[in-house]
């Protein structure tokens, strides 16, 4: 017995001896981490990927852009399985525009040895293609928020004027125009640049440029204004008076940031009597407006006015 125990040291101390000990101790090892362990169940998050798609055909919609794949085996082998391995690969070669299907099974999954397939959610893929549409459309300079008060657009020019949109036929087709993302006036009260994006309120369409210089020219908005009945009183006099008739009609012109806080009383329309003598007089009615308003009408434009004479 002690010579079977010699022989049996002799062998596995030798080159041969170690290997055949490594792969055993190896092989126990792995039936110890797997075959012991009881199998569990885990969810992958997969990708869905598109291949060989047709230069004239885009993907619109996918049901599904990840699916997910539930893997059964033993968690030691589990725990090494990286779900970017396990991508679906859809091959669309040939594809022509309308409505695909995918179904996807065990079999559509290559796992590690020793794992299997459980579920996969969904189970269908559905696609819908469109064939892929080239146009060139205008600029359309949108704005946001308000005008400033007495001002208005005069001029929105965007450089360039036009640009390339590429997208789905049917999307395409229903464009007149790309609108710019909204550019703000607050604050503005004359011309001014900026560099804004295109924008468009979908997916899959694209621009070229992404972006226009947009040129905005605001101008002060000129109004008229209507003053029907203007009472009309006399200055620079300390005689007794009277004015026919009373009052005066004007319609005037200015900046709309003016002439909407115009109020016009007896200090800026009146009659000046300053060196008349007591009698009967006709008299221009003065006027003292702001420059920048112009009086377009004045009924009447002159006043009979009896001065009296002073008190002996």
């Amino acid at each position: 017995m002690r010579k079977v125990w010699e022989r049996f040291i002799s062998m596995l101390s030798s080159r041969m001896g170690l290997k055949i000990f490594s792969l055993t101790f190896a092989l126990g090892l792995w039936l110890f981490v797997n075959v012991g362990q009881k199998p569990a169940e885990w969810p992958f998050q997969v990708p869905v990927e598109f291949r060989n798609i047709p230069s004239s055909v885009m993907v619109l919609n996918p049901s599904a852009e990840q699916v997910e794949v539930r893997l059964m085996g033993p968690p030691a082998v589990l725990s090494t399985v990286d779900a970017g391995s396990l991508k679906i690969a859809l091959d669309l070669e040939g594809a022509q525009p309308g409505n695909s299907t995918f179904r996807l099974g065990p079999d559509s999954f290559s796992p590690p040895r020793g794992v299997r397939v459980t579920r996969v959610t969904p189970s269908v893929i559905n696609l819908r293609l469109d064939w892929v549409a080239v146009r060139m459309l205008p600029v359309t300079v949108r704005f946001g928020g308000k005008v400033p008060f007495g001002y208005k657009v005069a001029r929105a020019e965007a450089n360039p004027a036009t640009v390339r949109v590429q997208g789905p036929a049917e999307e395409i087709s229903r464009m007149g125009s790309v609108d710019t993302v909204p550019v703000e006036l607050e604050g503005k009260d004359g011309p001014f640049k900026k560099d804004v994006r295109l924008f468009f309120d979908g997916q899959y369409v694209s621009f070229s440029p992404d972006r226009v210089t947009v040129l905005v020219t605001l101008e002060e908005e000129f109004v008229t204004k209507e003053f029907a009945r203007v009472e009309v009183k006399a200055k620079n006099s300390s005689s007794r008076y009277t004015v026919s008739p009373r009052s005066v009609y004007l319609l005037v012109s200015g900046p709309k940031r003016i002439l909407d806080q115009l109020q016009i009383g007896e200090d800026q329309a009146y009659l000046d009597l300053k060196g008349l003598q007591p009698g009967n007089h006709t008299v221009k009615l003065s006027l003292s407006l702001p420059s920048e308003i112009q009086v377009l009408e004045e009924k009447p434009d002159r006043f009979r006015v009896q001065i009296s004479s002073p008190a002996a």
